[in-house]
């Protein structure tokens, strides 16, 4: 899988969160999603990164995403984020 795959998978996720739909991995009352501090693990930043690092069948997405590619990854998928809202 390259980075655009691990990209629509996140912001996948992050739909299912939001809507609250079936198959989501976390539940949108634990995030602030108005807040964008990378530091705080309830922000938006806190979504992707616990999605990114989200165990599904044994596969993380952060274990297969290049490091220098994260930067991009979490930018698009937090616009992602904004434009929704």
């Amino acid at each position: 899988m390259g980075l655009n795959s691990d990209i629509s998978e996140v912001i996948t996720q992050l739909d299912k969160i939001i809507t609250s739909a079936e198959g989501r991995w976390l539940n949108i009352s634990d995030y602030n999603l108005k807040s964008k501090d990378r530091k705080n693990m309830k922000s938006v930043y806190g979504l992707i990164h616990n999605i990114l690092h989200h165990s599904d069948d044994g596969q993380r997405i952060i274990d297969r995403t290049h490091k220098d590619n994260l930067d991009f990854l979490y930018r698009k998928c937090a616009d992602h984020v904004k434009n929704l809202g």
